[in-house]
């Protein structure tokens, strides 16, 4: 009667779209022209829990190398968001151990000869243990629980702790008397440790719990770190027992005494690069990537398959997920019939390509009921008496037996009911999967791929900001895209940290007024390397287009910190220098060792493949160094010239 034709005029839109991508050979499931066969794999575990998921993939890939070894023609490749994770998750770890271990090892050879001391180690080790654990400590008292990630990035801050124990082992190692070393440096540990836990505390004004906690934790490491170094570290100090390696030090002595704020053409080039960095900031601004994507490692071997398949399916659009929920499956379906109408809409002004139209193939059973009845209401006695007047004279024409049309009118009277689809098992379990799921929390969804332009999907004016935007103004209907709800988020925490930046600035400032007893000249003089470093870090990542992100944004507090550290134990030298001459060396002996530690530490960072590893260690980098140029150039060259004209 033609009425199959009907059914696949309504079908097409779902043929046409994500899944008339695919046929079926044998029971498999193929892409149009043949060559790669397509198999969907729902995991035990969830996709972020990359522990488990090493086990599935190396389980896996010793599979896909025994294959290739008998079949070397047929090439096996997977991707997916489990497959990412724990890529990811092994490019840290492999960066990590490759960079971060081994700079450590050279750096604690070096300290190992410098300090000669067995217990050297263990003694620099032992305050940031304390502090570390002190930090957790309050953390447990005050919130009860942390965030293991703002743990990890807190791990960073240690670098600033550990300046200080640095400070005083150094001066103890010159001096061989512990209460002369408190003398000296309880001034500038506390004023340092107070500037330092002022930048940190303001992140907790910032509205994201992960800064918050972040923030919290890392004052309090400082704190108790602080307090270990000046209270309990220098009971374990022994005079007698004080050595040190008298040539390393030589050497390092003499580079302190080179006058370095001497040299006009260094001094000129080191203004020039700060006006060069300072201008392109000031001319061009840095800009921040909400894009969290930008942050994870890409596998080749992923890239590969995601790029094959979709050069196989999509003709290189972009597919991103959307789906319906509900509190029971029919619930979820009903609600994809406004999925359906929007997408529909978008479609029509070109924002929407194509897309699975899941509710042509998971009818809503009162749909279906409608269906049924108009069904029941339009096949009349009358109507199917014509039908089958009309068989009977047209079919032997066409060299048809009428009877053959007997089902016809069987199917046409007979009763129905709604029936679920999906309940039926008549679509296979791994393709069924695809379009529709019970979530972990009970809820169901109903899923469609949508394919729309390949352009920034990040940005607020891209053709797939303008669908999450539709489909996200009603409720029940899902973008399946973590990241599109983390990029408002990630948008207004860089503007909340532009203002805390210059508002811990502020707070450095007013401090550093009080501790050099309303000296002003004084004041600017040991701000200024502060404002210095960190406007030359916005410049050089402009000029190389590194931009900020979740990781490098948070870490750039770290450099904020130890150049306020150095600013102040220079010019703690330098102002008490008519009363110890050799104080401002002790302190800058301390600077080169805390300088080396981290710049080894953070130029291994530079030759990591992560891409968040390594654009926290450009930043850090450029950081550290400008802080320790300006501290040991700038900031002596000025006072010098202060006095000078003073006298």
């Amino acid at each position: 009667v033609g009425l199959r034709g009907l059914l696949m005029e309504q079908m097409k839109p779902f043929t046409e779209g994500a899944a008339g991508s695919y046929k079926t050979l044998n029971g498999h499931f193929f892409v149009q022209d043949s060559t790669v066969c397509v198999a969907f794999i729902t995991p035990m575990y969830s996709a972020t829990n990359t522990g488990q998921g090493s086990t599935l993939f190396r389980i896996l890939n010793d599979q896909i190398e025994q294959f290739s070894a008998s079949a070397p023609d047929v090439k096996i490749s997977y991707h997916g968001t489990p497959a990412s994770g724990f890529y990811n998750s092994w490019r840290i770890k492999s960066d990590l151990k490759g960079t971060i271990i081994g700079s450590l090892v050279l750096v604690l050879i070096f300290i190992s000869i410098c300090f000669r001391n067995y217990n050297t180690i263990p003694l620099l080790l032992l305050p940031v243990v304390f502090g570390t654990l002190f930090g957790l400590a309050a953390m447990y008292f005050i919130k009860g629980h942390f965030s293991l990630l703002a743990l990890g990035i807190g791990a960073i801050v240690l670098g600033v702790a550990l300046s200080y124990v640095l400070h005083i082992i150094t001066h103890y190692k010159y001096i061989s008397d512990p209460e002369q070393v408190l003398r000296d440096q309880v001034k500038p540990v506390c004023l340092g440790c107070l500037t330092t836990i002022g930048s940190f505390m303001g992140l907790i004004f910032i509205r994201t719990e992960l800064l918050q906690d972040f923030g919290l934790f890392a004052a309090f490491a400082i704190v108790g770190t602080t307090f270990f170094s000046l209270v309990f570290l220098p009971q374990f100090l022994n005079p007698r027992k004080n050595k040190l390696n008298h040539r390393a030090f030589a050497i390092i002595d003499r580079i302190n005494a080179y006058p370095f704020d001497r040299k006009k053409p260094l001094l000129f080039t080191i203004l020039a690069t700060a006006v060069v960095c300072i201008g392109f900031y000031i001319a061009g601004g840095t800009q921040f990537d909400a894009d969290m994507h930008n942050l994870g490692y890409k596998a080749e071997s992923t890239s590969y398959s995601e790029n094959l398949l979709r050069s196989k399916t999509h003709t290189g659009d972009k597919q991103k997920y959307f789906a319906s929920s509900g509190a029971t499956m029919e619930e979820a379906i009903e609600n994809f019939e406004i999925m359906a109408t929007k997408l529909d809409s978008l479609q029509n002004i070109g924002l929407v390509k194509s897309y699975t139209h899941t509710n042509q193939i998971f009818v809503p059973l009162h749909v279906q009921q409608e269906r049924i009845d108009a069904w029941k209401n339009f096949w009349t006695g009358e109507r199917l008496q014509l039908v089958h007047d009309l068989i009977n004279k047209t079919a032997p024409e066409a060299g048809l037996i009428p009877d053959a049309f007997s089902p016809f009118f069987e199917l046409a009277t007979a009763d129905y009911e709604p029936d679920a689809l999906y309940e039926a098992s008549i679509i296979p379990e791994g393709y069924q999967s695809t379009l529709m799921e019970q979530s972990y929390n009970d809820e169901y969804l109903c899923f469609t791929s949508v394919r729309c332009k390949n352009d920034s999907i990040h940005s607020k004016e891209s053709d797939y900001n303008r669908i999450c935007e539709a489909i996200v103004s009603s409720p029940n209907l899902l973008v399946l895209d973590t990241y599109y709800y983390t990029t408002d988020t990630l948008i207004q925490l860089n503007d909340d940290f532009n203002v805390l930046q210059w508002v811990s600035m502020l707070f450095v400032l007013i401090v550093l007024f009080f501790s050099f007893h309303f000296n002003i000249k004084h004041t600017l003089l040991g701000f200024m390397p502060i404002l210095s470093s960190w406007l030359i870090v916005l410049g050089a990542m402009v000029i190389f287009d590194v931009r900020f992100n979740l990781i490098n944004i948070i870490i750039s507090t770290f450099i904020f910190g130890i150049g306020v550290d150095y600013s102040i134990f220079v010019m703690n030298g330098l102002i008490g220098g008519k009363e110890n001459s050799r104080l401002l060396g002790y302190h800058k002996t301390a600077i080169f060792f805390s300088a080396f530690i981290l710049i080894v530490t953070v130029s291994s960072m530079l030759f990591a493949e992560h891409p968040a590893i390594k654009s926290v260690g450009f930043s850090i980098l450029v950081g550290m160094i400008s802080a320790v140029v300006i501290s040991y150039v700038i900031q002596p060259a000025i006072f010098r010239m202060i006095n000078k004209n003073k006298e």
